[in-house]
């Protein structure tokens, strides 16, 4: 499995620690091992242009996923830091869970997990708080 990190932050980030998520969180959901995720770190600013640009809404957000599906690409996913950062601050979590949570979060969204309808939602929240659990995280608010 192949897990690309590209961060356009400020913030340090531990690619060999979100590297070793993703690939978990894959082999969790029975994706083949030559899977390929791109992890993309953004500011506020870029993430709201993307999301007024891909789903028309004028504000940032938290995480966004954009799947592709060719060959052994599943997709990209974006994750804002200080939004991510805030909501850290508001949940008293430490911002690596949240950055984890949201990958996940990410990941679930790639393989074809929706939360656009109740029923979707709540599948999806199932399936990623026990991802979450296993990978020694506790309960989730998501």
């Amino acid at each position: 499995m192949l897990i690309e990190i590209i961060n356009l932050t400020k913030l340090r980030v531990n690619k060999k620690y979100f590297q070793k998520i993703g690939e978990v969180v894959l082999r969790k959901l029975k994706q083949p091992k030559d899977a390929e995720v791109s992890l993309v770190f953004v500011g506020d600013a870029q993430m709201k242009s993307l999301n007024k640009k891909y789903r028309g809404i004028n504000k940032a957000t938290d995480v966004l996923s954009f799947i592709y599906n060719e060959n052994n690409f599943l997709g990209e996913i974006v994750i804002s830091v200080p939004t991510a950062k805030k909501q850290a601050a508001k949940r008293s979590y430490p911002l690596k869970t949240e950055l984890s949570e949201l990958f996940t979060h990410g990941i679930l969204h790639l393989v074809g997990y929706e939360d656009e309808t109740q029923a979707g939602y709540s599948r999806m929240l199932k399936k990623q708080k026990n991802i979450l659990a296993f990978l020694g995280f506790s309960a989730t608010n998501n």
